[in-house]
C-alpha cells in the first residue's frame, strides 16, 4: 500500500506540474490550433498516468478527473471555451477548476468571490423559477449528509464481507447502491472543498437521481452532471451546431445525442479497461447505445404527445432509476465483477483499516514515550533545584 500511495503522490506531481505548463501557455500563446498543439503532450500524459496505478480508489477517481473531465476542459481551452477560459483565473483557481470535478453555478464569475459574483449591475441576480432547491444546487452539503452517507456505505462494505450468507440478487442490487452513494459522496466532499477553497458557490454533482421526471431529467441534470456538463460543451453543442446547418434540427439534435453517449460510453470503457487491463467487452457501450437511442425515442413521444400527461414525480423517479439498475446489472455489473473489482475494493479498505490501526498505535506508543520523556526531564530540573 505504501507503494501504491508514494505513486499516487508521483502521478499528482506530475498532473499539478503540467497543469501550470498550461496556465502559463494559455496566457502567451492566442487560442486556436497552435495551443492546442501545446496542449498535445498534456492530453497524452493525462490519459496514461492512471495507468501507473493499480488501486480502484486510487486509480478510478484520479483517471475520471484527469483523463476525462481535465482533458475536455483543455480541449476546451485551447479554443478559448470553457470554465478555464476566464482570463481573470488565478494559478490557484485555474488549478482546482481543472483538476477536479467542480463547475461554477451559472450568473457567477470563477474570478470573484461569493459574494461579489451574486450581484449583476448592483443589483442581486434572481434565481429562475425553474431552479431547483438551494440545498440541491450548492455544492456545500451538511455536515449530517456526509455522515448519513457515510454510514450508508461501511454498512455496504460490511455486508461484503458476508457475501456467500447474502441473496444474490441483493448483493447486486448492493454493489449499484455503493456505485452511487461512493460517488456521491466522493464528488460531494470535493465539491465542498473546492467551493471552500474558491469562495464561490458550486453546483453538486449529483442531484437526487432517483426523483428524475425522464431520461433527459436522469442524465442531463441529476446524475454526474460534472460529466453531463463537459460532454454537453465538447460533443453536443459542436456536433448539434454544425449538423443543424447540414441536416436540419430534428436530425441534428439525434446526431448530437447519440454522438455524446457514443463519447460517454467510451470514456467509461476506458475505466473498465483500467480496472480490467483487457479488451472491453463492449457491454458498456452497448448500455450507452441504448440509452441514448431511449432518450431520442423519449423527446420524440413528448413531442408528438405535446408534453401533455406526465406521472407523478414519485412514480417515475423510482421506475427510472430502477431501470437503469436494471440495465447497468444486465449489461455493466458482469465485466466489474469479472475483473473482482468487488474483492479488491474490500481487500483496499482492510488495507486501509489496519494502516490507520497501525497509525493509531504509533501515535499512542510516541505519545507515551513523549509523556515520560517529559515526565523525566520535570523530575530531574525539580531535583536539581531542591
Amino acid at each position: 500500500m505504501e507503494g501504491e500511495i508514494g505513486n499516487f503522490i508521483r502521478v499528482w506531481a506530475s498532473v499539478f506540474a503540467s497543469v501550470f505548463y498550461c496556465y502559463a501557455v494559455a496566457r502567451i500563446v492566442a487560442k486556436g490550433f497552435i495551443r492546442l498543439v501545446m496542449f498535445f503532450p498534456v492530453v497524452h500524459l493525462f490519459l496514461v498516468l492512471p495507468f501507473t496505478l493499480t488501486s480502484v480508489h486510487l486509480g478510478c477517481p484520479t483517471l475520471f478527473f484527469i483523463s476525462w473531465l481535465a482533458n475536455f476542459k483543455l480541449l476546451l481551452l485551447a479554443f478559448g471555451n470553457g470554465p478555464l477560459s476566464e482570463p481573470s483565473l488565478s494559478m490557484g483557481r485555474f488549478v482546482i477548476l481543472a483538476c477536479f470535478p467542480v463547475k461554477v453555478q451559472e450568473n457567477q464569475n470563477p474570478s470573484q468571490p461569493k459574494s461579489e459574483s451574486r450581484r449583476l449591475n448592483g443589483s442581486p441576480i434572481k434565481e429562475e423559477a425553474h431552479s431547483s432547491p438551494k440545498y440541491y444546487n450548492s455544492g456545500l452539503r451538511k455536515l449530517s449528509y456526509f455522515a448519513r452517507e457515510g454510514l450508508i456505505l461501511a454498512f455496504l462494505l460490511r455486508l461484503g464481507h458476508w457475501r456467500k450468507h447474502v441473496n444474490p440478487n441483493i448483493f447486486l442490487f448492493c454493489i449499484c447502491m455503493y456505485v452511487y452513494i461512493g460517488l456521491d459522496l466522493m464528488l460531494g466532499i470535493v465539491a465542498s472543498i473546492g467551493q471552500f477553497l474558491l469562495g464561490i458557490e458550486l453546483e453538486i454533482p449529483f442531484n437526487a437521481p432517483y426523483l428524475s421526471t425522464s431520461l433527459k431529467d436522469f442524465w442531463g441534470q441529476r446524475w454526474n452532471r460534472m460529466a453531463s456538463d463537459i460532454l454537453r460543451s465538447v460533443v453536443f453543442g459542436p456536433i448539434f451546431k454544425y449538423s443543424s446547418r447540414k441536416v436540419g434540427l430534428k436530425w441534428a439534435l439525434i446526431q448530437a445525442l447519440l454522438a455524446t453517449f457514443l463519447v460517454s460510453a467510451m470514456m467509461h470503457e476506458l475505466i473498465l479497461y483500467y480496472l480490467g487491463r483487457t479488451r472491453p467487452k463492449c457491454g458498456t457501450t452497448l448500455f450507452f447505445l441504448i440509452h441514448g437511442i431511449l432518450l431520442v425515442v423519449e423527446a420524440a413521444l413528448k413531442k408528438k404527445f405535446n408534453a401533455k400527461w406526465a406521472l407523478p414525480q414519485l412514480i417515475t423517479g423510482p421506475l427510472i432509476f430502477g431501470f437503469m439498475i436494471l440495465t447497468f446489472v444486465w449489461l455493466i455489473l458482469p465485466e466489474v465483477l469479472e475483473y473482482e473489482v468487488d474483492a479488491r475494493a474490500l481487500e483496499e479498505y482492510d488495507a486501509l483499516g489496519q494502516f490507520l490501526k497501525d497509525l493509531g498505535i504509533f501515535l499512542k506508543e510516541s505519545c507515551y514515550n513523549c509523556f515520560l520523556f517529559f515526565s523525566e526531564v520535570v523530575a530531574t530540573y525539580s531535583y536539581n533545584i531542591i
